[in-house]
């Protein structure tokens, strides 16, 4: 063994069971054990000495014996007939008719008869032990009453027990009264012993059981209170039992005086005899002849005591209530029962725990944990020394020993303060307006309701958990601290012990022989035997023969034992103690001449010690005492109203734990104690096995934990997500908008202070002997909540337009954020895990996740044919009208609770912020789909995008082109002369019948311009791509400069081959912060070439990130350029004269410049003489995207210069530049002088005034400048060679 323990303490620091969590639940043993100081056989009291005269205290303990084990007895009976249920009513009554065969009949009664035979066994045996109970408590009164048994000190214990005796009787008597379905199950069972009484062996014995039940259930003088009332009857005929009654009151009255009791129902239990033995006392009111308790001077206090406590709890959820149960009284008056105003707000308040009594409370609770906490710390210290026994002084015994019986004390006292309150609430349900008001919507089972689910406020649920939780807290941290002080505690019971039978004892025993009173001196002698302990041969026997002075001066020394005395040596010195030191004793009579065995001092620590020791048993009991001071269970149990409404179980929604529970987690405050009122299905469950003995009732409770687990999991990860949820929405709210949104509100936006994360680290809860791991299942729930999310936000983007995906973004954001500040407490999956599950890239052999379709889709088929784009802001936005066709996109169904989105109380702000992104689609709307696009996908887009502008080439483009290529081949279209002036330029071109023609096709709209349309904003939505990844690129190079020394060239004339330079590592910023740490901590070379390694290896993972990244809109104008490569349509016939046709062209630069004069024409006519718009602006509809289209493959096929030489609208445009009558589309006062003196120029006037050749000069001018601004970006991005043109110079001069 000595080679065995040194390993073992070695696996002690090896393994770590302890997780570090904080604890906040009650401690549950693997393995317990019993004292066994509770044993009431007392085996040994017959080994002692103790029959002095008449008096046999050794045989009174035998006769307290069999009264112990009646009352064991009785709780059996108490615990079969609380939970007795019905099956009469589980049974249906078979309905049996004449014609039914007899076969039939004789078996479906045999089968009655064998279903309820047992339970009837059962009701016979508690009718015969409540005949046997009757006639022992017959013997007690009777052992009070005689003459001399009067005058003689009562046995403390036999009181006792004859309370604790009436007691069982009284919950007997009312548990038989509320189990109407005991007779149900006895009517059955008569009738089937009738019908079969033929066939059994034993016919006249269960006929004579049926008689005798008969008359114990069903009695029709006393159908209800038979078992008191015979008890009562039993009484009354034993001679002066009216003094014994008294006594017994007086008894009681003792007790609570002088507070001895401490478990939480003994006090109720004294209070329960009281009101009984005054129903004993008092005549019934058939008796004439019988006594007036009410006026009884020794029952004087009772009338006073009903006062404060008119409700007393009597089990689970049963309670007596003094005005019914007195009314069998023939002298309590309705005068009286008047005077116990049970239903006034000053007994409310003596019931209720209200704030000021939870005040006290928690003041206790502080204050006691500190103290204990303290005093475990102090005796840890002392047994963490060597040989520490001697430095256990026996003032920190004293100390302990309090401490641990103050400590059972409070937690008693507030469990009493619970059943009180329980049991008030049960007598007084709430009214019917009350209940309705709160929710109540009647049914069955609302008598319930009415006194649990509706019966408490919020502010008393919340007061309920906050006692719950100290019962609970502090009953485990004596749990826990038992091993440390229990030892301490036996060493104070054995040193009090020893301490009065050597010193006390003494000066009394020298009296006694000095007045030859030897009964007493035996009795102190033989207190002497029982408890003194000696050192081997250091026995003082007659030690009180010597003198006074001598007696002072001895020093009593004896063993200092770490071992309590036995049940029968206290039993039998607190016995003996009260037969010499009771004021009823012979010897402290006293009298003129008489002398006191027992002087007054002496008398008074006597008494103190007797009282003191009384509480030994509950010390020495510890852990039962503790149990049953923490036991809480009569807040589920609900047996009476199950049998008052007949129902097999009620709901959840009306179970006291789960809405404790319920509450917590709804609440903001108390969330470490979420698990306590969890811990009252535990002690209910306990209770259900080890006191009441049903495996039934352990299966509901069980099944109801299943089931409230459940729900405590799904409401607390509920408040846990929406705790994160809420927590990142805080975060990610810029200040300015969360500051004026308050002021516009009046309102502050608060994160709930988090008590979470108390719960999130707990492994290791315990519910019915299961070990939970919370934290991995609150992992799982919450995991499920963010994948819900995920999954909404995605249904919700792609049932969204584009313009949506700011907020899309703002929502992933959230979640992530959220996400990250979760994992830091529960072990969750990766963020970036569940998004490529939900976008579909779990698989390698996936081609593009569900964004990227997305995405795709809604550029191809919304974006680019129906939203009009603008170069300035480089948004796009929905057209007013649109020629294509409209696109539907599929809608998803998205139902998810609104702090699923930004959490709760940030909804609206935010709301308001996303909004003003939904209405066009820009920069901001790409830097977000980025964020959230897989970059793997980003080929794929930009596929897609090509795709369909080879698609809208090939199938809209190409046919249209060739249409109007028929029209312009026909005749020419010539440049106006430039002499004409603007105006009668445009509206010569206006007046061609070829561009009418051409302007008058149906489908030069819906085709021709709705293809350049969607080409252009292609190439638009490319380009804007291109802007976005070369902004993300400069700020990745710049984070990225600081750790690779990346500078700017110096100035200099030279042109730089790169777009920076690398210095050297020793003038890197990153490695200046470095080496300026690197000198003050003083490192060594070992150091300083960890250092350089891992400066070596950031700036390799950095130089990764600043290469040059090749163009996409390069890419894509070159993909584009060799699609037309391939097209032949858009190069026209082949100029007259071989070079150049200025007139008769047909190729794409003319074709689009006849269509870029129709697109900047507005739509004004002259009706009645005044100028009407039909309709809206080319522009309105189009936008941009129609001269990004045609600019793009203008400058693709090489048709830039020509273009900008032969267009039209440049013609018309250059004209108005080089009138010097016109000036801006306006005219000076000397200009139309100049244009008054000719026709031309008086028509060039009125078209100048025309409001549509303003808006075409308008429209003309805005187009170029975005045409030069196209030009220049493809220029930039892919030069091309334009095609020759030939340059003519004028004729030379002779």
């Amino acid at each position: 063994m000595s080679k065995v323990l040194p390993e073992v303490q070695k696996l002690e620091t090896k393994i770590k069971v302890d997780t570090g969590a904080p604890n906040i639940e009650v401690p549950n043993e693997a393995i317990t054990y019993d004292s066994g100081w509770k044993s009431t056989k007392y085996l040994t009291a017959s080994a002692f000495e103790t029959k002095f005269g008449k008096e046999d205290f050794a045989g009174e303990l035998k006769e307290f014996s069999s009264v112990w084990n009646l009352l064991d007895e009785g709780e059996k009976f108490v615990a079969m007939l609380y939970t007795f249920r019905s099956c009469s009513q589980a049974l249906k009554d078979v309905q049996v008719t004449s014609n039914t065969p007899k076969e039939v009949k004789m078996d479906i009664y045999q089968k009655e008869f064998k279903i309820f035979r047992p339970e009837i066994e059962k009701l016979y045996s508690l009718k015969k032990y409540h005949e046997k109970a009757v006639n022992i408590l017959k013997t007690l009164i009777a052992s009070l009453s005689g003459p001399e048994k009067r005058k003689e000190v009562h046995s403390q214990l036999k009181l006792d027990l004859i309370v604790k005796l009436l007691d069982v009787l009284i919950k007997l008597d009312k548990l038989k009264d509320m189990k109407s379905n005991l007779v149900n199950d006895f009517a059955r069972y008569k009738r089937a012993v009738q019908l079969i009484g033929g066939e059994l062996p034993d016919k006249k014995q269960k006929e004579a059981e049926i008689f005798e039940l008969q008359n114990f259930l069903c009695n029709p003088s006393h159908p209800h209170g038979l078992i008191i009332w015979s008890a009562k009857k039993v009484i009354e005929n034993v001679p002066n039992s009216i003094d014994v009654v008294c006594l017994l009151l007086q008894h009681c009255k003792e007790t609570l005086d002088e507070g001895r009791h401490l478990l939480p129902d003994e006090e109720a239990m004294q209070y329960r005899a009281i009101v009984y033995l005054m129903y004993i006392l008092d005549a019934d009111k058939d008796n004439t002849r019988g006594i007036n308790a009410f006026k009884e001077r020794r029952a004087g206090f009772v009338m006073s005591l009903f006062k404060q406590i008119p409700v007393i709890p009597l089990l689970g959820d049963m309670q007596i209530q003094i005005v019914y149960d007195l009314g069998k009284c023939q002298h309590w008056t309705e005068a009286q029962k008047d005077q116990i105003d049970d239903s006034s707000a000053k007994t409310k308040a003596r019931y209720l725990i209200d704030a000021e009594k939870l005040k006290e409370i928690r003041a206790a609770y502080s204050a006691y944990t500190s103290k204990l906490v303290s005093l475990s710390n102090t005796i840890r210290a002392i047994k963490s020394r060597p040989n520490y026994s001697g430095n256990l002084k026996l003032e920190l015994c004293t100390e302990t020993y309090n401490t641990v019986l103050e400590g059972l004390h409070l937690v008693a006292s507030w469990n009493k303060a619970i059943r009180m309150q329980s049991a008030y609430k049960c007598a007084f349900p709430v009214d019917s307006k009350t209940y309705t008001a709160k929710g109540g919507t009647g049914g069955k089972g609302n008598e319930y309701e009415k006194v649990v689910r509706y019966a408490y406020t919020d502010e008393e649920l919340s007061i309920l958990v906050d006692v719950i939780g100290m019962v609970k807290g502090l009953g485990s941290l004596l749990q826990r601290s038992e091993t440390i002080f229990v030892d301490l505690c036996w060493r104070y019971i054995h040193n009090s012990m020893q301490y009065f039978v050597h010193g006390m004892v003494v000066r009394p025993m020298r009296r006694a022989f000095k007045a030859k009173r030897t009964n007493v001196l035996n009795i102190m002698q033989r207190m002497r035997d029982i408890c003194a302990d000696y050192f081997p041969g250091a026995e003082r026997r007659e030690d009180y023969k010597q003198g006074k002075k001598e007696i002072l001066e001895i020093e009593y020394k004896f063993p200092q034992r770490y071992t309590p005395p036995t049940v029968d040596q206290v039993v039998l010195m607190r016995r003996l103690m009260n037969f010499l030191c009771s004021d009823r004793a012979e010897g402290n009579k006293g009298g003129f001449f008489g002398k006191r065995d027992i002087k007054k001092e002496w008398q008074e620590e006597w008494i103190k010690l007797h009282k003191d020791s009384f509480f030994f048993q509950y010390v020495l009991n510890f852990k039962q005492t503790l149990r049953q001071s923490m036991d809480l269970s009569f807040l589920w149990y609900r047996e009476f109203y199950l049998n008052m409404t007949k129902q097999p179980q009620f709901p959840i929604d009306m179970s006291m734990p789960w809405i404790l529970t319920k509450f917590v987690i709804q609440g903001v405050k108390m969330k470490e104690n979420i698990f306590y009122p969890m811990e009252i299905y535990n002690d209910a469950a306990e209770l259900a096995l080890d006191y009441l003995n049903q495996r039934y009732l352990f299966d509901e409770i069980e099944a109801e934990v299943n089931l409230a687990f459940d729900q405590l999991l799904h409401h607390l990860s509920k408040e846990i997500f929406k705790y994160f949820k809420t927590l990142a929405g805080s975060i990610l709210l810029d200040c300015n908008l969360e500051t004026a949104f308050e002021k516009m509100k009046g309102g502050a936006l608060k994160v709930k202070v988090s008590r979470y994360a108390t719960l999130m680290s707990q492994q290791t809860v315990r519910l019915l002997g299961r070990v939970i791991n919370l934290q991995v299942l609150l992992a799982q729930y919450v995991l499920d909540s963010f994948r819900r999310n995920i999954r909404g936000i995605l249904r919700k983007f792609q049932s969204s337009p584009l313009s949506c995906a700011v907020e899309t973004k703002s929502f992933l954001d959230n979640t992530r954020l959220a996400h990250a500040l979760a994992s830091q407490q529960l072990p969750l999956d990766s963020f970036d895990t569940i998004f490529k599950e939900f976008d579909g890239r779990v698989s390698l052999l996936q081609g593009c996740g569900t964004i990227g379709n997305h995405i795709a889709e809604e550029l191809t088929g919304e974006i680019l044919p129906n939203w009009t784009f603008c170069s300035g802001t480089r948004r796009f936005v929905p057209s007013i009208t649109s020629y294509g066709e409209k696109y539907e996109r599929e809608v998803f169904k998205v139902k998810l609770p609104k702090y699923f989105w930004y959490g709760s109380g940030f909804s609206q702000p935010n709301a308001l912020l996303q909004s003003g992104y939904k209405k066009f689609f820009g920069s901001e709307h790409v830097h977000a789909l980025l964020d959230i696009l897989d970059p793997a996908d980003l080929p794929f887009i930009l596929k897609e995008i090509v795709g369909h502008i080879e698609k809208t080439l090939g199938e809209q483009l190409m046919p249209s082109m060739e249409k109007v290529q028929q029209v312009l081949q026909k005749a020419p279209i010539s440049l106006p002369s430039t002499h004409m002036g603007p105006a009668i330029a445009f509206q010569g071109l206006r007046n061609n019948n070829f561009v009418k023609a051409v302007g008058e096709w149906p489908a030069l709209k819906t085709l021709f311009f709705q293809s350049l349309r969607e080409i252009g904003n292609s190439f638009a939505f490319v380009h804007l791509l291109e802007s976005c990844l070369n902004e993300r690129n400069d700020r990745r190079f710049s984070q990225v400069a600081f750790y690779c020394a990346v500078q700017p060239h110096p100035n200099s004339t030279a042109i730089p081959l790169t777009p920076f330079q690398y210095e050297e590592k020793g003038r890197s910023p990153f490695y200046d912060v470095v080496a300026k740490v690197y000198e003050k901590l003083g490192g060594s070379d070992q150091m300083n070439k960890e250092i350089k390694s891992n400066m070596d290896k950031a700036e390799s993972y950095m130089k990764a990130n600043i290469g040059p990244s090749p163009s996409i809109f390069s890419a894509t104008l070159r993909r584009v350029s060799e699609i037309l490569e391939t097209v032949e349509v858009f190069e026209g016939a082949e100029p007259a004269n071989g070079v150049l046709d200025t007139h008769r062209g047909s190729d794409f630069a003319r074709v689009f410049s006849v269509a870029q004069f129709l697109f900047c024409v507005s739509p004004i006519t002259v009706k009645d003489g005044k100028e009407v718009k039909t309709g809206l602006e080319e522009h309105a509809i189009l936008g941009d995207g129609f001269s990004w289209g045609g600019c793009a493959l203008i400058h693709l096929l090489g048709y830039a210069s020509r273009f900008e030489m032969l267009d039209l609208c440049y013609h018309i445009l250059n004209i108005a530049e080089n009138d010097d009558m016109t000036s801006e589309l306006g005219l000076t006062p000397d200009q139309q002088k100049k244009l008054a003196k000719s026709s031309v120029q008086k028509m060039n006037l009125g078209a100048l005034e025309d409001g549509a050749m303003k808006q075409f000069m308008i429209n003309a001018n805005f187009v170029r400048t975005v045409n030069d601004f196209v030009f220049s970006t493809m220029k930039s991005f892919c030069p091309v060679n334009q095609i020759r043109d030939l340059r003519f110079s004028p004729p030379r001069q002779g």
